[in-house]
């Protein structure tokens, strides 16, 4: 793409996203700043893998349309391979640029820290299923600890990056989730195993305390998939591991067809943590989405476009007024944007889950998000 066709991609992607959230919010069911308060900070999230790699003027304007639409977190990876592609050296400026624009926009990054460097990963164990595509866990633990310190220091609360840009508006990160979805085959070097993941939380855990004693701990993201181990095992797994303590934050990526159905996921979740005797620990949904579109492939997360939308509003409002009861710290939903598949990928649902198509024009869903939160959260 040209310049000049990124600049007016941009622009007609804004008018779109301008035209959805004109009236939204005008049901009369916003609630008053004290009801709103008793959400926890950042309630209300998106994914926008996509925009890390955007232009800057594409960047810029889907960045301001997500916090116009009510989103005050957005989840994103911060890719150690592509941080540290020589041994002990690290590389922020792609991040810097990025962590800047999240800020002038109002937006808090909760950052994935995932991706191994090749020179420190482990060798594939005896009976796992590696691919092209398989992350593996690191050698050593110790590796993956001083990444996070880097992280920490350079964009959490006193990071160097805030001093050394004193003319951004300081949003640092304040917490962290380590790993991404690790009872999957494909991201835990083709065979899960919940004891060597929790080794690596506590190890994470502790660099992310150091450095911020105040900062949040999330677990990686768990899905319920029968491509790896359930996700109720899976935590199971961890607890008899060692894992309490190691996270204040349980995430959980309960797809399910109904809203009903992704709730219970998180409650069934908390029940766990309950009965491991870690029932202070919370439960943020930090991945959960729905197909639609005319070009989505079917699926059991496939719906129409006006499905989605009533889906997307009944899952804030609903998580909402159940949110003290599930110990639910929030809601991330994927994706503000359908993308196309990766070069030699395959098309699958869930790369149909935006509030936004392809081609920049909004789905229903958009002003649903929009209009559930400014009803749930405080102006």
């Amino acid at each position: 793409m040209t310049a000049s066709h990124a600049r007016r991609a941009a622009a007609t992607f804004a008018v779109a996203v301008a035209v959805a959230l004109i009236g939204c919010g005008g049901s009369g069911d916003t609630p008053t700043t004290a009801e709103a308060a008793t959400l926890p900070e950042g309630f209300v999230g998106i994914t926008a893998a996509e925009v890390f790699a955007a232009s800057p003027g594409t960047r810029h304007q889907a960045l301001d349309a997500q916090h116009a639409a009510g989103a005050r977190v957005l989840r994103q990876w911060i890719n150690w391979a592509e941080i540290e592609k020589r041994k002990g050296k690290y590389d922020f400026r792609a991040y810097d640029q990025f962590i800047g624009d999240t800020s002038r926009a109002g937006l808090r990054v909760v950052p994935i820290l995932f991706g191994m460097p090749r020179f420190y990963a482990a060798k594939p164990k005896k009976g796992a299923k590696v691919t092209a595509v398989t992350t593996m866990p690191p050698k050593s633990n110790a590796t993956f600890a001083r990444y996070v310190t880097a992280v920490v220091k350079r964009y959490g609360r006193n990071g160097t990056f805030w001093k050394k840009n004193p003319s951004i508006p300081a949003v640092p990160i304040e917490s962290y989730q380590l790993w991404n979805e690790p009872n999957l085959p494909q991201y835990w070097g083709g065979k899960p195993d919940a004891k060597a993941y929790v080794k690596l939380l506590r190890a994470g855990a502790q660099a992310v305390r150091k450095a911020d004693p105040q900062a949040e701990v999330l677990a990686g993201g768990l899905p319920n998939s029968k491509q790896g181990v359930p996700l109720l095992k899976y935590v199971r797994q961890m607890y008899a591991a060692g894992a309490k303590g190691t996270f204040d934050t349980l995430a959980v990526h309960p797809y399910a067809r109904s809203v009903a159905g992704v709730l219970d996921g998180a409650r069934r979740a908390h029940q766990v943590s309950v009965a491991a005797g870690d029932g202070d620990a919370h439960v943020w949904i930090t991945e959960v989405g729905w197909a639609a579109g005319p070009k989505a492939p079917g699926s059991d997360f496939t719906v129409t476009e006006a499905q989605q939308a009533k889906l997307v509003s009944d899952l804030y409002r609903q998580g909402a007024a159940q949110a003290e009861r599930l110990k639910l710290r929030g809601i991330i939903y994927y994706a503000w944007r359908d993308v196309p598949p990766f070069p030699g990928g395959k098309d699958f649902w869930g790369l149909h889950t935006g509030l936004v198509k392809r081609n920049n024009s909004v789905k229903p869903a958009l002003t649903a998000y929009a209009d559930a939160a400014k009803a749930i959260q405080a102006p």
